[in-house]
């Protein structure tokens, strides 16, 4: 929970924001959320669930062999 909670802080830009009203919030959090979870799920399917923490390195595509 905690690694969550610095994310939003940091990565997200929860630590110094001008976000004002409780709906506002809300909603932005939520979208944040959404985008980790977003993040994680597309590492699970491309077979990289040890990187799915990471917030930096790019998804590795693996190169499919050519149907011709």
């Amino acid at each position: 929970m905690e690694r969550v909670n610095s994310r939003l802080d940091e990565s997200f830009g929860f630590e110094k924001h001008y976000i004002r009203g409780k709906k506002k919030m809300e909603i932005k959090c939520g979208i944040a959320l959404c985008i980790m979870l977003a993040m994680a799920l597309g590492r699970i399917k491309e077979k990289q669930a040890e990187e799915m923490r990471s917030l930096i390195k790019p998804v590795q595509r693996k190169k499919e062999p050519d149907a011709a």
